[in-house]
């Protein structure tokens, strides 16, 4: 496969926009109970470039990405200390167990949502059902 060539604004590109989608996320507490790891942040810059993570790691990009990576990861850990003090909380496991609350309520909530759901779809079903044998009937 022959290498395909990136300019520095291509990779300057593909990494904010991956930079947005990583901050999105950290905003939500997604890295508050996982590390977000180089892996995965070559994968999503890679897959944005289309780029196998390899090919993106190498001669000078490795060391931007490097730098890249180390900036994003301050910056993360900036959002998570906002985090915390906009809830007024000492510690990070505080923090966890906060978002680990809320999602814990999101879930109750949309299973709410689901058995209500379900409960129309087979109120409608019966609906649909009666007038099927009412036409029947007629004809």
């Amino acid at each position: 496969m022959a290498k395909k060539l990136i300019s520095h604004a291509d990779l300057t590109r593909g990494t904010a926009s991956a930079k947005r989608t990583f901050i999105r996320r950290a905003q939500k507490g997604i890295y508050l109970t996982q590390k977000l790891s180089k892996e995965e942040v070559l994968q999503k810059i890679a897959s944005t470039l289309q780029l196998t993570p390899r090919s993106l790691y190498t001669g000078s990009r490795k060391i931007y990405l490097e730098k890249w990576y180390r900036a994003l990861l301050i910056e993360i850990d900036e959002i998570h200390e906002s985090l915390r003090d906009e809830k007024k909380l000492s510690s990070e496991e505080e923090l966890k167990n906060l978002t680990v609350e809320l999602l814990m309520e999101e879930v109750s909530d949309l299973k709410k949502m689901l058995m209500a759901y379900r409960t129309q779809c087979e109120e409608q079903a019966l609906d649909i059902e009666k007038i099927d044998e009412t036409n029947n009937e007629e004809t």
